[in-house]
């Protein structure tokens, strides 16, 4: 079995060896720009949806540093490696995953930030490890479930941000809209800028938006080096930047 290093980020460690899925670009991205437009001590409670690792919790953390952040994430190993990331983060005091579907989850308050880097693929073959299938499929949470229990325990002026396919994008906006969310703020990733998005970031609340934030981040030079704008954006969390 090959031994798969813990993820070094500027303030703490990942380890992501159990979990159904590991840090990637897309999670980072989405933990270092969700929730942009608040100050760092303007978010009390903040919620991520299918924790995985917990690398985007803890940036979360890192950014809102009076926030109290909790994570939820149905496959157990990944669950138990997020807990211990918490555990040995700097934020340990502030940080709690919970083990069950969100369709369960229930606490006392809501949230002024919930984040997912949810599941996406439908349909096509799945993989033997019925984890890494649950992360990677819409198995245990389909876009409209994701989307209603986002809504459920979303404060009235709090937000709701996820990542996903920029060819998955017009199903999940399509519930978000049916459950009464409005897009707030749209962000593109291009892997390169002669390349069509490959990724969208969305940020969507429960107000009236007349015409929602439209962003780009492209994230590789022609040499296979960040770009300027990533940089900016990752730096922060990277220790390779």
């Amino acid at each position: 079995m090959n031994y798969l290093k813990p993820f070094e980020m500027k303030e703490f460690t990942v380890a992501h060896d159990q979990c159904a899925m590991r840090v990637n670009t897309d999670g980072c991205l989405l933990g270092a720009v969700a929730g942009e437009e608040f100050e760092s001590d303007q978010i009390q409670h903040v919620l991520d949806i299918g924790t995985g690792s917990g690398v985007i919790a803890m940036q979360l953390a890192q950014r809102f540093e009076k926030a109290y952040v909790d994570a939820v994430e149905i496959h157990g190993p990944s669950a138990k490696q997020a807990t211990e990331n918490f555990s040995k983060s700097p934020y340990a005091g502030r940080m709690v995953c919970y083990h069950e579907p969100i369709q369960e989850f229930e606490h006392n308050l809501l949230y002024d930030l919930i984040v997912s880097n949810p599941p996406y693929f439908e349909t096509g073959p799945t993989k033997l490890d019925t984890g890494i299938a649950a992360a990677r499929h819409a198995l245990t949470l389909d876009f409209k479930s994701l989307v209603m229990n986002a809504v459920r325990l979303l404060k009235n002026n709090g937000q709701f941000w996820v990542i996903l396919p920029c060819d998955q994008s017009d199903r999940f906006l399509d519930e978000a809209m049916d459950e009464g969310l409005s897009l707030k703020t749209i962000i593109h990733v291009h892997s390169k800028a002669e390349r069509e998005a490959n990724r969208c970031i969305y940020g969507l609340c429960k107000c009236e938006v007349d015409e929602p934030i439209r962003k780009k981040i492209t994230l590789y030079q022609e040499d296979h080096h960040y770009t300027e704008e990533a940089r900016e954006v990752l730096s922060p969390f990277y220790a390779s930047l």
